[in-house]
């Protein structure tokens, strides 16, 4: 299991095709501290991208290509992301007061991407998280705080 654990300030940048045109997709990304959820060591970084984002309900949906940044190499996932206002108040252990739940899961391949010890595998990704959106705006720059766990089960 891999956990994004802490603040990242968003910028703008692209990720890998996602509406089959051939072209790269715009995205909002943000770069994150990446920890090992078992012994919670940590473990490398983490770039989360967030694309095709739309208003549902009370929540978001959106698109969300994270990046792992790890010494045997980098993993590249993608799935379709819910992101919801939490309905009691939530606090991290840490003391992180969270303002949305998200999650994304799928029985299809997650993997869009692999270098070194990740090159050609695929898998599943499920992702259950946690995030403070007090401080974003939308705007460059502004941050969201981070608490989300991958659990990545790979084939290869």
């Amino acid at each position: 299991m891999l956990n994004l654990v802490g603040s990242g300030d968003m910028y703008l940048s692209t990720v890998p095709d996602i509406d089959g045109d051939g072209y790269e997709d715009d995205a909002l990304c943000f770069d994150i501290e990446l920890i090992n959820a078992k012994n919670r060591r940590y473990i490398g970084t983490a770039t989360d991208c967030l694309s095709n984002i739309n208003l549902a309900g009370t929540g978001i949906q959106l698109v969300g290509t994270t990046y792992f940044y790890m010494p045997e190499g980098t993993l590249v996932t993608r799935g379709s992301t819910t992101v919801q206002p939490v309905l009691h108040p939530t606090v991290t252990p840490s003391g992180q007061v969270i303002t949305h739940i998200t999650g994304a899961s799928g029985d299809g391949n997650a993997v869009i991407a692999g270098t070194g010890r990740f090159a050609g595998v695929q898998g599943t990704v499920r992702l259950s998280g946690m995030v403070d959106m007090t401080d974003f705006t939308g705007a460059e720059g502004t941050p969201i705080v981070f608490d989300c766990l991958f659990v990545v089960d790979l084939d290869g």
